[in-house]
């Protein structure tokens, strides 16, 4: 992965609405800003293995950055 771009791009993927994704940043967070749901969280954790292959645990108690899934950070 890029940039916050290309996340960008998969969280639209996986059903994160594109009005709400026009307003993130990088600071935004998979739960306390975006609210996946567990079926967004699967699918978000599978797309970023199969096409960049990071391996992000999303179920742990860290709420990761759109900035850190985007680096590669935390993998």
């Amino acid at each position: 992965m890029k940039n916050l771009d290309d996340l960008l791009v998969l969280l639209a993927e996986i059903g994160v609405p594109k009005e709400v994704l026009h307003e993130a940043d990088g600071s935004w967070q998979l739960r306390n800003d975006l609210a996946l749901s567990s079926a967004e969280t699967v699918a978000l954790q599978v797309l970023l293995k199969s096409r960049y292959g990071y391996e992000f645990f999303l179920w742990g108690e860290h709420d990761y950055s759109l900035d850190e899934l985007a680096h590669g950070n935390g993998k």
